[in-house]
């Protein structure tokens, strides 16, 4: 399977439209939050990550029982990685915000994405933390959660919710999605029934996409053939555990 690639899906189009108009918002009038969330599966970290790596985004992952001041560390090795790729911050949890805060407002087009943000919402400092920075400077935050991600968010305080400007929800793939991902990285070549019958069997994730595609790689190996049709392996396929 060809790794690295981030199919144009619809998730892809939708959130990369409303990150765009979280970055192009008037920063001096719009705090510069936002929140992606959806269902586990459904390719929210690899356009995260992907999409930190292309823009030179900094791309944090919370952890469980994260504590507020590794979370200041992990904030500052990243915002200072290009200068100074061996820097070990250290300090109070007060020097270390102001060492960040310092730096974003001196680097106002900073954007920070930060994955498994679930994990803040049971730590209440680390969501302060983020609103202060953000509101303290013009940086951009991108909040990556779970389904219930902004449920939760508006579970908590109004001041944490309110500063979000924008959201946007991961769906389940269509069959169009399907058919995108396994002609772009699957490295053999398949029919549209194919693909609709993976949108069937793959409870619309990603995860479950990517093991049919490994699937026909390993067909596709075995029969020696670098086209696939349905009618061919229809039975081979649909003893794939899914």
């Amino acid at each position: 399977m060809k790794t690295g690639q981030l199919v144009e899906i619809e998730n892809v189009k939708g959130a990369n439209r409303v990150l765009n108009n979280l970055l192009q918002r008037t920063r001096t009038e719009n705090v510069g939050i936002g929140l992606f969330y959806g269902i586990a599966g459904l390719g929210k970290t690899r356009w995260a990550t992907t999409t930190a790596r292309k823009n030179n985004f900094i791309y944090i992952r919370l952890e469980a029982n994260v504590r507020i001041k590794d979370f200041l560390r992990e904030l500052l090795k990243g915002l200072l990685f290009k200068t100074m790729s061996y820097y070990e911050p250290v300090g109070t949890t007060n020097e270390l915000y102001n060492q960040a805060l310092d730096f974003l407002q001196n680097e106002p087009d900073t954007t920070i994405m930060i994955d498994e943000i679930d994990y803040g919402f049971s730590n209440e400092k680390i969501l302060a933390t983020i609103r202060d920075l953000a509101d303290q400077s013009l940086a951009t935050f991108v909040l990556v959660g779970m389904e219930r991600a902004k449920e939760k968010l508006k579970a908590m305080q109004a001041h944490y919710f309110d500063r979000c400007n924008a959201f946007y929800e991961f769906k389940p793939l269509n069959t169009s999605d399907v058919g995108c991902i396994v002609n772009d990285l699957c490295k053999i070549k398949v029919d549209n029934e194919i693909a609709g019958f993976i949108h069937r069997k793959s409870k619309v994730t990603m995860r479950l996409v990517n093991k049919y595609i490994d699937a026909l790689e390993k067909i596709g190996s075995r029969m020696k053939k670098t086209e696939l049709r349905f009618e061919e392996i229809k039975d081979i396929l649909s003893r794939v555990e899914a």
